[in-house]
């Protein structure tokens, strides 16, 4: 094999191709250059010694093995048409071009579009496209609304002939997988807006992208809203649910404190539950049944560990397969190579999963292996095998995936790619004895490096020169620091030669290759639903993680909501300080709960931390509590936030009110509603009187409603109904300032002036806190006059009139 380390040609030629995966191949320059020492003068050929720089590269094709779901894995390309008539009926398609998977959704929505919303909220797609007739109409509501909740989504009008129902429904039946297509194409039909979303989408992708899909290759997935939690754009961001609102980043979020999957596949499952949480009991609980078991046997759960972590992104794999070019080319076939040997390497990471998986007893579990050793699985493995060097391995250095691409094909399957891989092999073997020439004459030990870009070149340092001109001999001399870069006409011509010895290779195995593909493909669904299987497994991993380093609890489902000791997800992970408990109550008598207290008192913690531990145990996760029973809820609204939207030319003020007006709209007796502080944004009789009217409104339709506020005068006019309750969080006057304790106990607030305290606490002049505390106590003041006032006004009203009514009894008698 014709690596560039130091033996003699003879015993470099004595190589085979099979040894390809055992090469001594080292990288430079963050994987893009691979380097060897030449011998100096003094150095015999025989025994001479290479040093060299290491540092790992990706391998091409492999994705990351933690994907965040953020902005830089975005790849889906969704379209949606609304119906005609009356109602709001929208058909969407979303295409993911990194795993060549398409979703479909037909909803009868809302007036305000929330399952739409909460549907491209989930997928995050970075082209919307739309007929165009909806585009700047005034009858176009749903368009409108989708710029407003997603300014950064790019917002592509097409012909409205592009959304056809029967094109799209061709579309599928050419590119669907034909394992389990039938319960699809049996209910489909009749999905005239979404098909005509599917016509929409692949049309875009062939005219745009310039690829296509191969026939009977696409996973085709119809979804249905019911069965999952829905929560809007506006919550989910509220919440942090994946991305964090100071920081920009998924780490300090929902998202990233369950995130302890080890494959791309996981992470988006987790991303996707987290988004949409399950309503179904039956189904959390046998995920939590096998979360249990994961937990409890640590040799098993270690061993999934170590194969999940070796496994490369299988869906964007399988896209590999089944998308090709509209116009094939050479960088294509190289391509195809890496494909298959990185396929290869799946199935044996696949297969030491389901050996790990071997003595699981839970159901799901079970059908997790099932899947996993489905027998066309070992098929793939035998058909590559008959191809394939059965000891290539992933490579992670340049020059080691071009050797790789290069030999990973059998010898004597085809006569002329052996011929062509010799040449290969004599040239690279070549630039070796050119180098040693070079080192002879010229009395400088070069050092050959090597990059994708520039092929094999020169590097040596100024102190090799000793103060003489570089020789003429050496061209393209770049010099960095100490450090100069160069290459020789001769050794140009050796990198001209391999590139056509390795055009060859590859044209010529893409045959070989090709064929193989065209086999796999066939039963290309097995790969389907064992990335499905591996997704599933990965992410209840993550959450039997989460059980061996936190003390969490399994979550009960009932129909009262009990959390005893409960934690902030979020803060216990990025606080320095221990985090402060506090326990939960709502039922069917307290299901509105106003909670007070002063300005950093812990409202605000406390209402994310009830949200984010019923989205957890609706994601079947162990929740961070002493004892945890929540009741399954179908909808989760908001109002948390006070900024201005500047983008929307948006106050805080119409903020509120919008987002109040969708929760009074949209709140049911299955509701979880959690606001904070509502209006405070306009003066404050007005804010008084709004809080006051939504507050009753969402106690006649019992929602589950946690309603923190600085608003004192509801705390007594709302406990007139009996299924109001007032909790404050506790504090401790003190001078100055006061001693927050963050502890959820009854009744309201009872500190008075507590913004003065806390102004005490920062650097404001003595003056301006002696007027503010002079001004206060005024108002103050006058606010008790005007009420006893107010009183004995009543109390004369009330025995003048009955006065008058003794007066006229008298008359009578």
């Amino acid at each position: 094999m014709p690596v560039l380390h130091h033996q003699t040609r003879s015993n470099t030629r004595e190589s085979t191709p099979a040894s390809i995966s055992h090469a001594s191949v080292h990288s430079y320059r963050s994987g893009t250059d691979s380097s060897y020492d030449a011998p100096s003068n003094n150095q015999k050929a025989g025994n001479s010694h290479s040093r060299s720089n290491t540092r790992r590269s990706k391998q091409s094709g492999a994705a990351s093995l933690k994907s965040t779901g953020g902005k830089d894995g975005q790849s889906f390309i969704a379209a949606v048409v609304e119906g005609r008539g009356t109602g709001a009926e929208v058909g969407m398609c979303f295409c993911d071009l990194k795993t060549s998977e398409v979703i479909l959704c037909q909803i009868a929505d809302s007036q305000t579009y929330v399952r739409t919303l909460q549907k491209l909220n989930l997928y995050e797609p970075v082209e919307i496209l739309v007929p165009t007739t909806t585009v700047d109409s005034v009858n176009s509501k749903l368009v409108k609304i989708i710029k407003e909740t997603m300014p950064s989504t790019t917002i592509t009008p097409i012909a409205r002939r592009s959304f056809n129902d029967a094109t799209g429904l061709e579309y599928i039946k050419k590119y669907i997988v034909k394992e389990g297509s039938a319960s699809l194409l049996l209910g489909i039909p009749t999905k005239y807006f979404c098909l005509a979303a599917t016509a929409a989408v692949m049309q875009h992708i062939e005219e745009t992208r310039h690829a296509v899909f191969l026939n009977h290759s696409v996973r085709f997935k119809y979804q249905i809203c019911s069965g999952s939690m829905v929560i809007d754009c506006a919550t989910a961001r509220n919440l942090e649910l994946t991305m964090n609102l100071s920081s920009q980043n998924d780490k300090d979020t929902l998202f990233g404190t369950l995130n302890e999957t080890l494959t791309p596949m996981g992470a988006r499952l987790l991303r996707s539950n987290i988004l949409q949480p399950l309503t179904d009991e039956r189904t959390i609980q046998t995920r939590l049944d096998c979360i249990q078991e994961l937990s409890q046997v640590e040799d098993r759960f270690y061993a999934l560990k170590a194969s999940l972590k070796i496994l490369i992104d299988v869906d964007h794999l399988i896209t590999s397969f089944i998308q090709v070019p509209t116009k094939p080319s050479v960088k294509h076939s190289e391509q195809r190579i890496n494909h298959v040997i990185n396929l290869k390497h799946t199935l044996h990471a696949i297969t030491n999963v389901a050996q790990s998986l071997g003595p699981c007893q839970n159901r799901l579990l079970v059908t997790i292996h099932r899947l996993l050793t489905d027998p066309r699985l070992e098929k793939f493995s035998d058909l590559i095998d008959e191809v394939i060097e059965k000891n290539v391995v992933l490579e992670k250095t340049a020059i080691g995936i071009r050797h790789q691409r290069c030999f990973a094909v059998k010898a004597g399957c085809n006569g002329l790619l052996d011929v062509a891989r010799q040449t290969y092999k004599e040239t690279c073997n070549d630039i070796l004895d050119v180098t040693n020439r070079y080192v002879q004459e010229y009395g400088i030990n070069l050092k050959v490096q090597f990059n994708v870009t520039m092929g094999y070149y020169y590097t040596t340092t100024v102190d090799q020169l000793g103060g003489n001109e570089m020789p003429l001999v050496f061209i393209n001399v770049v010099k960095k620091g100490k450090s100069l870069t160069f290459t020789t006409l001769e050794l140009v011509k050796k990198n001209a030669k391999i590139n056509d010895s390795l055009t060859e290779v590859y044209l010529m195995s893409d045959k070989i290759v090709s064929d193989l593909s065209s086999n796999i493909r066939v039963e290309i669904g097995a790969l389907y639903k064992a990335s499905e299987a591996i997704a599933m497994l990965d992410m209840l991993l993550s959450f039997a993680h989460q059980c061996t380093i936190s003390d969490v609890v399994r979550p009960e489902f009932t129909d009262t909501l009990v959390i005893k000791q409960g934690r902030h997800p979020i803060l216990e992970k990025i606080s320095s300080t221990a985090f402060i408990p506090n326990d939960t109550y709502a039922g069917s008598a307290n299901t509105f709960q106003i909670i007070t207290g002063p300005n950093m008192s812990g409202k605000s913690t406390y209402l994310r931390q009830v949200a984010l531990l019923n989205i957890m145990a609706q994601i079947a996760s162990f929740v961070p509590a002493e004892y945890a029973s929540f009741r399954i809820i179908d909808q989760l609204l908001s109002r948390i936030c006070n900024d201005d939207c500047i983008e929307l030319n948006a106050s805080t003020f119409m903020t509120e009110m919008k987002e109040s007006a969708y929760i009074v709209e949209n709140a049911t007796e299955k509701s979880l509603v959690v606001i904070d502080e509502l209006g405070r944004g306009t003066s404050t009789h007005d804010g008084l009187g709004i809080a006051f009217a939504v507050c009753e409104e969402l106690i006649h339709n019992r929602s589950l409603v946690f309603f923190a506020t600085h608003f004192q005068e509801l705390t007594t006019t709302l406990t007139a109904y009996h299924n109001v309750v007032n909790l404050h969080l506790e504090t401790e006057g003190q001078k100055p300032g006061i001693s927050y304790k963050y502890r959820l106990v009854k009744g309201s607030a009872k500190e008075e002036h507590y913004g003065l305290s806390l102004a005490k606490t920062l650097n404001l002049p003595h003056y301006v806190l002696t007027c503010a505390e002079n001004v206060s106590l005024r108002l103050t003041d006058l606010q008790e006059s005007a009420r006893r006032h107010s009183e004995s006004n009543r109390v004369v009203s009330r025995r003048r009139a009955l006065a008058q009514v003794s007066i006229v009894v008298g008359c009578f008698f």
